[in-house]
This record gives structure tokens, sequence and C-alpha cells, in this order.
């Protein structure tokens, strides 16, 4: 069940990084990727929480039981997972705070 919610955890971060970061470049997909995932943001961000919550609990007691020539990998996926996430705290707080008085918003792409 680790392994499944490891998996989700980076789709989800991966779809955020590009939605973001890749906003000029692709912005049809960017766009589309942004606005779904603000529909359920709230949701969505408490269910990351525990999720990376876990996997990092679940990383410190059994590091020692997983297979030698994965645990480097896995410690760098809970760490992707886990620096993600606090980039979407990030960016959510910046354009609930910031940038929603001035009408600018990091998710959205002008024309």
């Amino acid at each position: 069940m680790t392994r499944v919610t490891l998996w989700a955890i980076m789709v989800i971060a991966t779809l955020f990084l590009f939605s973001e970061l890749f906003d000029n470049t692709f912005p049809y997909q960017a766009a589309t990727i942004s606005g779904i995932m603000s529909q359920v943001r709230t949701p969505l961000m408490i269910i990351q929480f525990l999720a990376v919550a876990i996997l990092f609990v679940d990383l410190v007691v059994r590091y020692d039981k997983l297979n030698e020539k994965f645990q480097i990998a896995h410690v760098v996926a809970v760490g992707y997972c886990i620096i993600s996430f606090m980039f979407q705290i990030f960016v959510y707080y910046m354009d609930s705070a910031f940038l929603a008085e001035s009408g600018l918003s990091l998710g959205l792409v002008w024309a």
C-alpha cells in the first residue's frame, strides 16, 4: 500500500510542478491541470499532507527492512514528495495571500 501511496503522490506532485513551471511552454495543458487541481485544492492538500506524513514515518520505521538496492531510490522519492508538497504550500500561500488582491495568479495563463 505504501508503494501505491508513493506513486500517487509523485504523480500529483509532478502534475503540479508541470502546471506551475511549464505554463509558458505548454499553456493549454498547464491551464487544464491547474484548473482541475484548483477545484479540489483543499481536500487534495489535506490528503497529500496525510500521505506525505505516512510516507515519511514509513521511511523512518522500515528503512532497514527495505531492499538495499532500493533504499536510496526510496529516500529520493519520499524527499521529492516532501519538497514538492512544501513548494505547493508556498505557491498556494503566495497565490492566495499576495497575488489575489492584484488580480494576478500563479496558475492562470494570460493571453
